[in-house]
């Protein structure tokens, strides 16, 4: 019996360490970056020599020289609004230098080489918000573009002047040309009409109504019209069939088929015959080889994002074939969670990377530059860098900031959470060695070593306030006050007095609640006047008593309606009280802390240009410069306080945040021993790099950062995670150890086999077993 009670005893602590064991199993980390929706894309019709490929993904224009694995974003001439998003995309099927490019308020683009510059083609537009537009595949003067809210213009000078060709109580969704035909051009509508002309657009007869179908997303035109007569039409209900221009038409859906149809493209193939290809809204890509008398789905490779369905939007969007498509079997389809590329006719799919995890979300610049030339560096997601060269040279600075950290348990699938916003160092840098970062969910990171390691710092949660985008500000006067602000893009102002240790809510400015981080400024005489201004819903707000209330400077001024705002603040505060504010309508001035505002007239960049990123020299008082980046024309720079200005650098190169990715960085940045070193960096490239310019802003060189992918973890850090993750089971499981010890030591002291009719071994197994009990209820919390 006694042996029995070893064996007994065995069992159970095997079982227990079997659970202990699987309960801190270490399961790897599976980060996701966020997505990055990808609705337009183009093709280089002379792809296999070129590899030329064309997207717009979040209303940014990238284009690519080597089929999709490099990007390059496309900004010289287009001047449009941030609020007005890139809508529609098309290039000449005989040419890739000719492009037109729309957009939701800016009218119409078009470029003649190959999108190194661009320019306005709006003469004739009746309204500025366009939905697509789509070039003849036989004339590349013959454009037609339709209307957001309706309406069809066409041109037949290249852009010249617009007329318009259909009322604007029709909007139209699918045009397609007869490409064997230079006369005709099928277009549908959101009300599942067919339309042909047959004179290049100028008038238009309704064929037919597709009565089941509903809108007409997609029309495609069989490469053999003139032989087979095929049209598809491709609605939110199927993909549908008529050869005879849509007078009729037959329903060619399949069961296995995602009858929400966004787009249809059609291939020739050896003797004529034909190979569809239809991308739909939930599920992926589908082939058909026998004009749609079966559908086969090749998806193999394609992801979707949950946020897509959260945000009501489609998983895939618009397909890109290649012209070599016979030789190549190249095939592109646009998604919500990204680009992706078939090498093998759609059999399997390689996710593309566009908007690129490494795109530099914000740079900061030391305060003792002077002496130490350190620059800091935050990536879109998932890595922080520092040099300590001016950005010669780089070193990962991610200890602290391990995914583990963040989400408390190693098996996470979601968005990775070292999702960067903006970055800063302390201006009392050189001897406290602090440096302050921001990231998603709600959280703060503090450096007290030089970026060695990082503290995870909760923020505080606000009922009804989305914490994001936040912007870092610290207060000059850090060396004695400790204070330290972090402001998100909805306005919620949060404070630390205890150098980021801990946050309080301070108070909220009134936001347009648009992806578009907060702009904050500090006053350098802060210790003093408590002073700080921000943008809002009224434009631009200002407190005296350190957060606590904001006052609206700007109330009945052009300013109180403007969206886009970014701020700068002279260094000479305390005796000039300016204030200079860029915006999507040129650039405004204060000289007396906000009592009145002044635009700045007849520049050279024009009056009414979007200002995308402003800079201020830290030697205004005596230099009387700054700088500011204009949409779609570069970088310009005054020298007299804002009478002059003259374009500086190199217009190609893009001085902004990337569009519609809520970062808080300030693109421009002067060093603060600029009057010595004449010396600026900026942010904006699509890649892991950042620019800088040793001559005042008149030449720029870009300095790429070596990306970090080592995500491996040394036995310390090891250590140290296994104890973030599992610390509560860990307490548990001691807690669990302790009380079977001191129970098992009760039992055998109350002598229960003199006070029970039991014999002592059967006591004994009483008590092993209670002890067992005893430690799975703490362990699980049963």
């Amino acid at each position: 019996m006694s042996q029995l009670l070893v064996n007994l005893r065995k069992v159970i602590f095997l079982v227990v360490l079997s659970i202990i064991l699987v309960t801190v199993a270490v399961q790897p980390a599976s980060p996701h970056r966020p997505h990055d929706v990808a609705e337009r894309i183009e093709i280089s019709p002379t792809y296999n020599q070129d590899q030329t490929v064309w997207i717009i993904v979040r209303s940014n224009l990238f284009k690519s020289v080597d089929g999709g694995e490099t990007w390059q974003r496309i900004t010289k001439g287009i001047d449009n609004q941030t609020q007005h998003n890139l809508s529609g995309l098309d290039m000449f099927a005989q040419s890739k230098d000719i492009l037109f490019l729309s957009s939701d308020g800016d009218g119409i683009y078009k470029t003649q080489d190959g999108g190194a510059s661009w320019e306005k083609v709006n003469q004739g537009l009746e309204n500025l918000k366009i939905e697509s537009v789509a070039i003849s595949p036989n004339d590349p003067d013959l454009v037609l573009a339709d209307g957001t809210e309706g309406g069809l213009y066409k041109t037949d000078n290249g852009g010249e002047s617009w007329t318009s060709v259909m009322d604007s109580q029709t909007k139209v969704t699918a045009i397609a040309f007869v490409s064997s035909n230079d006369n005709q051009i099928l277009l549908g509508d959101d009300q599942g009409n067919l339309y042909l002309s047959s004179d290049n657009g100028q008038n238009w007869q309704l064929m037919g109504k597709n009565q089941d179908g509903g809108p007409i997303n997609s029309v495609a035109i069989s490469p053999n019209f003139a032989t087979d007569n095929m049209i598809l039409v491709g609605t939110d209900q199927g993909i549908f069939k008529s050869v005879d221009l849509g007078k009729s038409f037959v329903n060619i859906s399949q069961e296995n088929l995602d009858n929400n149809i966004r787009d249809i493209v059609i291939e020739s193939g050896e003797n004529n015959s034909l190979k569809i290809f239809v991308s739909t809204r939930d599920i992926g890509v589908f082939k058909s080889e026998d004009e749609g008398k079966t559908w086969t789905k090749i998806n193999q490779g394609l992801t979707k994002d949950k946020q897509a369905d959260q945000f009501k939007v489609p998983h895939f969007y618009e397909l890109g074939i290649s012209p070599d498509f016979s030789q190549d079997e190249v095939l592109f389809v646009g998604g919500f969670n990204g680009l992706f590329k078939s090498q093998n006719s759609g059999e399997t799919w390689q996710e593309l990377e566009t908007l690129s995890a490494g795109i530099v979300a914000s740079f900061g610049i030391s305060p003792n530059y002077q002496n130490d030339s350190t620059l800091g560096v935050v990536t879109y997601v998932g890595n922080a860098y520092l040099s300590s060269d001016g950005g010669n040279t780089w070193e990962p600075a991610n200890k602290g900031l391990e995914p583990p950290r963040f989400s408390r348990e190693f098996n996470f699938t979601g968005q990775d959470p070292r999702r960067f916003f903006d970055i800063a160092f302390s201006p009392n840098y050189e001897s406290d060695g602090k440096i302050f970062a921001t990231v998603l969910w709600n959280n703060f990171l503090r450096s007290t070593n030089r970026g060695k390691n990082w503290q995870i710092v909760g923020l505080p949660g606000a009922k009804g306030q989305p914490l994001r985008g936040f912007s870092i500000v610290p207060s000059p006067n850090f060396a004695e006050d400790s204070t330290v602000y972090a402001a998100t893009m909805y306005g919620l102002i949060m404070r630390s007095t205890d150098g980021g240790q801990n946050f309080s809510i301070m108070s909220a400015v009134e936001s347009h609640r648009i992806n578009e981080p907060l702009a904050i400024v500090i006053s350098p005489n802060f210790a003093a006047d408590t002073t700080l201004y921000a943008s809002g819903v009224k434009g631009i707000y200002k407190t005296t008593d350190g957060g606590k209330t904001w006052q609206a400077t700007t109330e009945k001024t052009p300013l109180e309606n403007l969206y886009f705002l970014k701020l700068a603040i002279s260094p000479n505060y305390e005796s000039d009280r300016t204030v200079i504010v860029g915006t999507e309508k040129g650039v405004y001035r204060t000289k007396d802390a906000g009592e009145t505002w002044v635009k700045l007239t007849n520049t050279s960049y024009g009056d009414d240009e979007q200002v995308q990123a402003l800079a201020i020299s830290p030697n205004y008082e005596n230099d009387k410069t700054f700088v500011l980046s204009i949409r779609g024309k570069g970088l310009f720079k005054t020298v007299d306080g804002g009478q002059t200005f003259a374009q500086i650098g190199d217009d190609s190169l893009t001085f902004a945040r990337v569009n519609n990715i809520p970062y808080a960085g300030k693109a421009i940045q002067f060093s603060p021993s600029y009057a010595e070193d004449k010396t600026l960096y900026g942010s904006g490239a699509t890649n892991t790099a950042i620019y800088r310019s040793t001559d005042g802003g008149n030449n720029w060189e870009t300095i790429a950062i070596p990306i970090n992918t080592d995500d491996s973890y040394d036995l310390i850090t090891w250590g140290s995670l296994i104890f973030v993750v599992y610390k509560g089971r860990i307490f548990r499981i001691a807690a669990a150890v302790v009380v079977a010890i001191l129970s098992y030591v009760a039992l055998g002291f109350l002598g229960l086999e003199t006070k029970l009719p039991l014999s002592k071994l059967q006591i004994k197994l009483i008590g092993t077993f209670v002890t067992f009990i005893v430690a799975l209820l703490i362990l699980f919390k049963l």
